[in-house]
């Protein structure tokens, strides 16, 4: 993914190198390659005409040849000559004047170097290593300038590093840069230098020429006046190399873009580790900080944002020249993002599980199924119920708290655990009463006999939660319900900070008033004429006289409910035998 993005690299090209190439139409007019060094010569000597400064070949002369005489003789009258190497796995010795004058050593070394035919040696003025050195994918991304010689125990140069010295003159190399003149590159661990030819569909990024129309002097000779004149082959598969900004380069264009570099001293440079390990974290830090402290929307855009953010940075870093790899970042933040999502969903799964004591999974199912209709709120007929012990206040006065929290938590307890049986959601718990819904779950459409079903099983229960009570206060415990059935307003109501899931109106009232009389009329158990309608086959009820409400104008037709019918008790069974 780097290696895509080095093509956004805007890289000067310096305007005293150029190229003199072997292209097809060279190969068309001079024959096959190779060439007799003959021609080489007269190559030189028409540059030496043109006044180039400098000729650096990227051409390989090992084995000796008739001509090496003729080609020696052209090197000497043009002077600035290098040629190039081969390195070998061979202990070879080199003379001492092809070394760098330098005590630093190389990360990578070499046994030896195959040095062109003795006439060439001593003729030219320079000598470097032309293996580019690819990486384990065999990508060439950058060139090292030089390695260490086991047997001869010197630096030898590469070709680019030979050249750069023929033309302005031995730099200073230190284990982090390189610098002459005014000119500071930085080298990686291997002492290289990212490589980056230019890609141009004419096959050559830089300026460059033709062998055949150099030697046939149709060219303009102020292309080569005192530049660096850089010469390879261009044509066919041979010595050609992937990588980051061209899939097919010749070798000659790597040492053209590392001479290049080393000229313009403006070579891109990878970014340290401790550069990327920052901005991983800062990418990281803030895309998982967006999950955490942003609705889940809002984090999406944050991520979104970060990663183009991060896509921009890399992009301007490497116009820049500073190469930063995308890949990483875009892990840091994806990886960060994810691991603050998990740890919410996290936190949320916790959530969910302490609000299950407090609402029923089937109303928890609707609320998450249709979040927006309890949020607007809606009107929708329900039946309320409400509780409460009989003449608690006294009671609790002369308790020491920990009895009084005790026993309510043990009969809470079982009251809820009936209400969870018949499908009831309790609303809030009113200190030592209840406020039960039935009904909020759509397709409940029996909440009235759920409800006093529920109801009648609470009083039953009061046989067992007594024998606690009475051990503890002396008495036996009473309490009474009212329960009525009615259009109310249901909804989450509260704070911004707090809501909870309640029902309120006039039906909610009147089902409260109901819970208060059974204090007056001596009845434990009060419905409505609304909620008796839905009920009347289920149980035994005993009409009282129209009573007085308050808050309401006329009196309200109440019942006291004494028992279940058959038919009640076979209800009851059935819903109980839904539940196990």
């Amino acid at each position: 993914m780097t290696d895509r993005l080095l093509g956004w690299v805007q890289l000067p090209k310096h305007s005293d190198l150029v190229l003199v190439v072997i292209d097809d139409e060279s190969l068309q007019k001079l024959g096959r390659f190779p060439f007799d060094r003959i021609v080489y010569a007269q190559l030189l000597d028409r540059l030496k005409q043109a006044r180039a400064k400098v000729v650096v070949f990227d051409i390989l002369f090992i084995e000796p040849t008739p001509s090496d005489k003729a080609f020696a003789e052209a090197i000497r009258r043009f002077g600035k000559v290098t040629l190039a190497a081969n390195l070998t796995t061979k202990e070879t010795s080199l003379p001492k004047r092809f070394k760098l004058s330098i005590k630093l050593q190389p990360p990578i070394h070499a046994n030896g170097v195959i040095l062109p035919p003795e006439p060439l040696l001593s003729a030219c003025s320079g000598l470097g290593f032309v293996y580019p050195f690819p990486d384990q994918d065999y990508v060439c991304r950058t060139l090292p300038l030089a390695v260490g010689l086991v047997k001869s125990r010197g630096v030898f140069p590469s070709l680019s590093l030979a050249a750069i010295i023929a033309w302005s003159g031995a730099p200073k190399l230190r284990p982090n840069t390189i610098q002459w003149h005014d000119h500071v590159i930085k080298l990686g661990s291997d002492w290289d230098i990212p490589i980056l030819p230019p890609f141009s569909p004419e096959r050559i990024g830089f300026p460059s020429l033709s062998i055949a129309k150099v030697l046939e002097g149709e060219f303009d000779s102020k292309m080569v006046e005192g530049k660096l004149v850089l010469v390879g082959m261009a044509s066919g598969w041979v010595d050609r190399f992937q990588t980051p900004t061209d899939p097919m380069a010749y070798g000659v264009e790597i040492h053209a873009a590392a001479i290049n570099s080393l000229l313009t001293g403006k070579a891109p440079l990878y970014a340290p580790l401790w550069l990327q390990l920052i901005v991983a974290l800062i990418l990281g830090a803030s895309a998982s900080l967006s999950v955490l402290f942003l609705k889940f929307q809002r984090s999406l855009l944050v991520f979104a944002a970060t990663l183009f953010a991060a896509y921009a940075f890399v992009i301007l870093s490497i116009q820049r020249g500073l190469i930063l790899p995308p890949l990483t970042f875009f892990l840091s933040a994806t990886i960060s993002f994810i691991a603050a999502v998990g740890l919410l969903l996290e936190m949320y799964w916790d959530a969910l599980q302490r609000i299950k004591a407090y609402v029923v999974q089937p109303v928890m199912d609707t609320v998450a199924l249709s979040p927006e209709r309890f949020r607007v709120g809606e009107r929708r007929e329900i039946t309320i119920l409400f509780s409460d012990i009989r003449n608690f206040t006294p009671i609790a006065a002369s308790l020491h708290p920990y009895r009084v929290v005790t026993l309510l938590e043990s009969y809470f307890n079982s009251m809820t655990e009936i209400v969870r049986l018949y499908g009831g959601v309790v609303d809030k718990f009113l200190g030592d009463g209840m406020m039960v819904l039935f009904g909020l779950v759509p397709e409940q459409n029996d909440h009235a006999l759920r409800a006093v079903l529920c109801a009648w099983h609470m009083l039953e229960e009061l046989d067992t939660v007594n024998w606690e009570w009475e051990r503890v206060t002396g008495s036996k415990m009473q309490i009474g319900i009212g329960i009525n059935t009615g259009v109310a307003i249901v909804g989450e109501i509260g704070a911004e900070w707090r809501k909870e899931l309640t029902a309120l109106g006039v039906a909610v009232n009147l089902a409260q008033r109901l819970e208060q009389l059974t204090k007056e009329t001596g009845a434990t158990l009060l419905i409505s004429d609304s909620t008796y309608r839905h009920v009347v086959d289920l149980f035994v009820a005993e009409p009282l006289e129209p009573l007085t409400v308050k808050g309401f104008e006329q009196p309200i037709s109440v019942y006291s409910v004494t028992g279940l019918t058959e038919i009640g008790r076979q209800v009851r069974r059935s819903i109980l035998e839904a539940k196990t």
